[in-house]
């Protein structure tokens, strides 16, 4: 009776273990790292990006936005299975300005993000600041 006892807490706990690690990936909020945050207006730079929390196998756009709320650069990132990717992208003809770089789920490759997807942003100062 006891191992019977035993078996069923062990099961129990691993059941609530296990489902406690899907709930909080699947409310886990974005993060991207991008290097650097600052560049050259002329003749532009390469951004290093580390993102992590998106949706598995799924498309991720990103934009630039302007303080003036303009876009002059975008494009899509492919996540891995867990949601994640590590890449670079080529930061050129933008001007002087604060960007915000926003990232966000656009699974049909439309130029806008997806009802409810999960979005993140980075700040980038064209120049750098002295």
């Amino acid at each position: 009776m006891k191992k019977l006892a035993f078996t069923t807490i062990g099961f129990a706990f691993s059941l609530f273990s296990l489902a406690g690690m899907f709930v909080s990936n699947a409310f886990a909020e974005p993060k991207v790292d991008i290097s650097p945050t600052c560049g050259p207006a002329e003749p532009g730079f390469n951004i290093v990006i580390n993102a992590n929390g998106f949706k598995g196998n799924s498309t991720v756009a990103y934009k630039f936005v302007g303080n003036d709320s303009k876009i002059p650069l975008y494009g899509y990132f492919e996540t891995n299975s867990t949601g994640g990717f590590n890449d670079v992208t080529f930061a050129d003809d933008l001007k002087a300005d604060k960007y915000k770089l926003y990232f966000g789920e656009d699974d049909n490759n439309d130029g806008t993000f997806d009802i409810g997807a999960k979005r993140v942003y980075a700040n980038v100062s064209i120049p750098c600041e002295k």
